[in-house]
């Protein structure tokens, strides 16, 4: 397992290649800390509600924000206090989203986690920026995809829908970083994987014997990723 975003992993290696390559090109500015929520297997229902809450239409679309915004909120009102206790903080005191870099003018992530999540509304800010070009950075991580607004040392919460690389979110991290933040973590709401990928449905077959627990993250049960 990958002891940065939980995907699978070689058995030599401590991380994945995504999660290698991103510290080879940004260095100190990754994340201090990445913890999904839960697996997001593409095909099945939570994948496909990571996709619906932002592609579908009208009722349908409220329906799918409204049990998202409900997932995030119920496990940072568990676990945040493990993600702060793993960055030695005292308290994560900004939280932020990372844009789109595909043109979504009002991402409805900025919407859940700045006025649905009653964890996180009344610390959020607009931090991050996406650059004119960053669409045309390709798919790894890059210093240049985000810059955002100064920070005077505070630890920052970062929030994500889905990790596949995780390009995008180290990416932010790293303009956080070197805007002046002091710690970053990022939570994202599922860790995408796709089972026909390589060896990932046996790491698919191993997490579904551990089973999904509000009680446990991958911080304070590093088994249950």
């Amino acid at each position: 397992m990958c002891q940065v975003c939980r995907g699978p992993a070689k058995t030599e290696y401590a991380t994945c290649w995504p999660c290698r390559e991103a510290r080879k090109i940004l260095g100190a500015g990754v994340a201090d800390a990445v913890i999904p929520v839960s697996l997001a297997l593409k095909g099945e229902q939570y994948a496909n509600e990571l996709w619906r809450y932002k592609n579908a239409a009208g009722p349908q679309q409220q329906y799918f924000r409204t049990g998202l915004a409900a997932v995030l909120w119920r496990f940072l009102d568990r676990h945040e206090r493990c993600i702060a206790d793993h960055c030695s903080v005292p308290a994560l005191r900004v939280v932020t989203t990372v844009p789109s870099t595909s043109g979504r003018v009002d991402h409805p992530l900025r919407t859940m986690v700045s006025v649905m999540v009653g964890a996180t509304r009344d610390r959020y800010r607009d931090m991050l920026i996406a650059a004119p070009n960053a669409s045309e950075l390709g798919r790894t991580a890059s210093s240049l995809r985000y810059t955002s607004e100064a920070l005077r040392d505070e630890s920052v919460l970062l929030v994500d829908d889905t990790w596949t690389t995780g390009n995008h979110a180290q990416s932010a991290a790293s303009a956080l970083k070197a805007a002046g933040a002091g710690r970053v973590a990022v939570v994202v709401l599922g860790r995408h994987l796709n089972t026909d990928f390589g060896d990932t449905a046996t790491h698919v077959e191993r997490a579904r014997l551990r089973q999904f627990s509000w009680e446990s993250c991958v911080l304070c049960n590093p088994h249950s990723g």
